[in-house]
């Protein structure tokens, strides 16, 4: 499926591409261009560029380059379709229907279907709880401290035990059995065949995205039954690893920092206490795409998940997640109370302010995990504490913020400040040894994939445009290997001859692909110094005018069965030993 050209060239227009990567990584504007680390691969050194003009980036260390469309490709694995959809919806075009295939006008109007099946059923777990059969649930909820302004605001509702009570409301209003068990809401007996709802007496708490449309459902039991939660299955609206609860009222915060915490009663004990900025991973699998999702709106997150086994070890998980994304992060255990929502019962919002205030950043949390395997009163131990800690710090990138956890440190353990600092520098050039080795190699290994003969000498065409009207006399496009390079060097031609600029959005649609746009943006904006010195440029396009030839005549000579053809072929490839170009008489 291919959208027309004129709405991609409509999106491609008033996307920008660095609003949208700088929701990624921290751009610096260098001259015409954009700089920053690169969002695909690890590095120290920026070597990332992006073309406000072009509205292209590329990356010099490991090749990744494309537009609007394939980065989102790229960093979000959404396929061409979901691209152009999604940067539609954020600059607020509307695709036409007659832009889709007949798979994707389908695949949509089944979503717009399951979103009105889910948002029945928010209605009606919604209402139920409401009923005067339900006020045990009710007063549950109120027990529990949760405001009816809460229940309403995060629509909080109630699955009854009848087995097939929302069924039998949804099938009433016409929903066919197939939508209803895709959208998760029931699951059907092997045996019988009969359909039933997947959530019964559970209080329920709707899923929504960061639009407010309810996607999924949590389920959870008053009592000891198990599970104790239940989450709507994936389907096409519902992601569990990229759905924040409460994401959807936590966006419009003016905080500074999130509160990252584990589940819903959570959340909401938490925005009824004004902490509006805290959102919750559905459990403890806190994935990448949870974590682009928060650096979206902020730059610091706080972690405040429980502080049994499981939620240590969560927290051990986000943290390198988190800051993978740039984002800072703090960690804060309750040591008096389980969880969130039961401190703020017991102690209230302002101490819990207080504790949020004095969170510890994420290495002194990490290093109170270390110091819980050794005994720091013996010698030998408190040896391995510090050589753990060492190798720990020699990890952190800026040199300042090392310094600065070293002096606390040595404070705090009271070490000489030479020697752990001499720990940290051995271990920081061991660090800084296998990555740079390994990510030289990636970065060449990449390069060399990405980059042929061919791309070179047309980026060179691109760049130096003088030189062209002197090459077309002895090469043309059909001489290039593949369609994209024979476009891309019949455009080339065209747009220099005609003073016009490259015709991007043909290039966008006709060749979506990242490993095509990777080349497109290569050519477009890697400008080789080094032919700035007119005699190397002039040796360069001599010899790569003369390879480009001399391979279609040697194809062309395979191909041919005429004698006649094959002897003017000869002479023709005898010429071009001799080939010599005046640029400057042309």
């Amino acid at each position: 499926m291919r959208y027309p050209e004129h709405i991609i060239e409509t999106i491609r227009e008033r996307s920008d591409i660095v609003t949208l990567i700088s929701e990624y990584t921290t751009l610096t504007k260098k001259g015409s261009s954009y700089t920053g680390l690169c969002p695909f691969h690890n590095e120290k050194t920026p070597s990332f560029s992006v073309s406000e003009d072009k509205q292209l980036y590329y990356c010099f260390g490991c090749g990744a380059g494309g537009n609007t469309v394939t980065f989102l490709m790229q960093k979000e694995n959404m396929t061409f379709p979901e691209a152009i959809k999604y940067l539609a919806e954020r600059e607020n075009i509307e695709l036409e229907e007659f832009a889709l295939s007949q798979e994707e006008v389908q695949k949509n109007q089944k979503k717009l279907l399951l979103l009105e099946v889910v948002k029945e059923a928010a209605k009606f777990f919604y209402f139920t709880l409401r009923d005067d059969k339900n006020q045990e649930i009710m007063r549950y909820l109120t027990d529990r401290g949760v405001s009816s302004e809460m229940i309403k605001q995060f629509g909080i509702g109630y699955s009854p035990s009848d087995y097939n009570v929302l069924y039998k409301y949804l099938h009433g209003k016409g929903y066919a059995d197939t939508i209803l068990i895709e959208s998760g809401l029931f699951l059907k007996s092997n045996k019988g065949g009969f359909i039933y709802d997947r959530f019964t007496s559970r209080i329920i708490f709707p899923i929504f995205d960061t639009g407010k449309k309810v996607i999924g459902f949590g389920g959870r039991v008053i009592d000891e039954s198990m599970p104790k939660y239940l989450n709507s299955p994936e389907n096409i609206l519902f992601s569990k690893s990229h759905v924040l609860y409460g994401l959807n009222f936590a966006k419009t915060t003016t905080s500074n920092y999130y509160i990252l915490v584990e589940g819903y009663m959570d959340v909401i004990a938490m925005h009824q206490a004004g902490f509006t900025q805290t959102v919750a991973s559905l459990g403890t699998a806190f994935t990448p795409s949870h974590a682009k999702a928060l650096k979206r709106y902020t730059k610091e997150v706080v972690i405040m998940y429980d502080s049994d086994n499981a939620g240590v070890n969560a927290t051990l998980r986000a943290i390198p997640i988190l800051k993978n994304e740039g984002i800072k992060v703090r960690v804060l255990q309750l040591k008096t109370g389980k969880d969130p929502d039961e401190y703020l019962r017991q102690y209230g919002k302002e101490q819990l302010l207080e504790l949020i205030k004095g969170a510890k950043t994420d290495i002194w949390f990490e290093i109170s995990r270390f110091e819980i395997k050794y005994d720091l009163k013996i010698p030998e131990q408190k040896v391995m504490f510090l050589q753990e800690v060492a190798s720990r710090l020699s990890e952190v990138l800026s040199t300042i913020e090392q310094a600065v956890y070293i002096d606390e440190i040595c404070e705090v353990y009271q070490i000489e400040s030479s020697a752990f600092k001499a720990e940290v520098n051995n271990n920081y050039k061991k660090i800084r040894h296998t990555y740079t080795t390994k990510d030289s190699q990636a970065s060449q290994k990449n390069s060399r994939q990405a980059v042929s003969t061919e791309v070179i000498f047309l980026s060179t065409l691109y760049h130096y445009p003088h030189i062209v009207k002197q090459v077309k006399h002895y090469i043309n496009a059909d001489m290039f290997e593949g369609d994209l390079l024979k476009d891309l060097a019949k455009e080339i031609f065209e747009a220099m001859e005609n003073q016009r600029d490259i015709n991007m959005t043909y290039f966008t649609t006709r060749y979506p692909e990242s490993t095509d746009q990777n080349i497109i943006s290569h050519i477009m904006m890697h400008k080789d110094e080094r032919y700035e010195e007119q005699i190397i440029l002039h040796k360069m396009i001599l010899e790569n005018v003369k390879r480009l030839k001399g391979n279609y005549i040697g194809k062309k000579m395979n191909d041919t069965k005429d004698a006649v053809e094959k002897q003017n072929l000869l002479f023709q490839k005898k010429d071009l030993d001799k080939l010599y170009i005046d640029f400057i008489n042309g």
